[in-house]
């Protein structure tokens, strides 16, 4: 009786495991693993409901979206144009630098200035003040050009200051002649001296 129960206790397990091995390896009833499906590595999702999703879950490591040129988790990095990184780019071209000031689009050839923020004030009896702050990305503004429009009716280009600027640009300009209540759609564009404009920048005043 002993020989014979310790050959049952040492079958038992594997028979189990058999079993277990055969019910895993049945058709219907293959694990689901993390990047086992296209762009599961980088879709946000937890595909395999461990806890952990796209590069935080081991069976995405060495993947393409989880290396060291592919990830999205450095704010240094260029990555590619699936991922986002952080807050100072979008990485939406191949040919995008992280630069928190141009939108990663190509249009950022090194050379072409750009309109980051429009400000504007209403003092309630007729007038606009917006302020306006430019970049030129090779620090050669020069005495930059201001062409704006005032829903879709050109305005006089107005030249900012009279002493050459390098690569930043501050300045206020206004708009007279407001009627309360109304909103007005005002486009901006800034050039360099060498000629090279911005893409417009456009603001919907509120004479509030």
């Amino acid at each position: 009786m002993p020989a014979i129960m310790r050959a049952m206790t040492r079958f038992a397990p594997l028979t189990l495991l058999a079993a277990l091995l055969a019910f895993a390896l049945a058709p219907g009833c293959t694990e689901d693993i993390e990047g086992n499906e296209p762009n599961e590595c980088s879709d946000g999702a937890d595909n395999d409901s461990d806890g952990y999703f796209d590069c935080e879950d081991r069976d995405c490591w060495g993947a393409p979206a989880c290396d060291e040129n592919g990830d999205d988790d450095d704010n240094s990095d260029d990555d590619d144009a699936a991922d986002d990184d952080d807050a100072s780019d979008d990485d939406d071209s191949a040919d995008d630098d992280d630069d928190a000031s141009d939108d990663d689009d190509g249009s950022d050839d090194g050379v072409t200035p750009w309109i980051d923020t429009v400000d504007y004030l209403y003092d309630g009896v007729g007038m606009f003040t917006f302020t306006i702050e430019a970049y030129d990305p090779d620090d050669n503004f020069g005495v930059p050009l201001l062409l704006w429009s005032v829903d879709s009716v050109a305005q006089t280009p107005v030249s900012v200051g009279s002493v050459p600027l390098q690569g930043i640009a501050v300045f206020d300009v206004q708009l007279s002649g407001i009627t309360t209540g109304q909103t007005y759609s005002v486009l901006f564009a800034i050039r360099d001296a060498d000629g090279n404009q911005s893409d417009g920048y456009l603001v919907e005043a509120i004479a509030q």
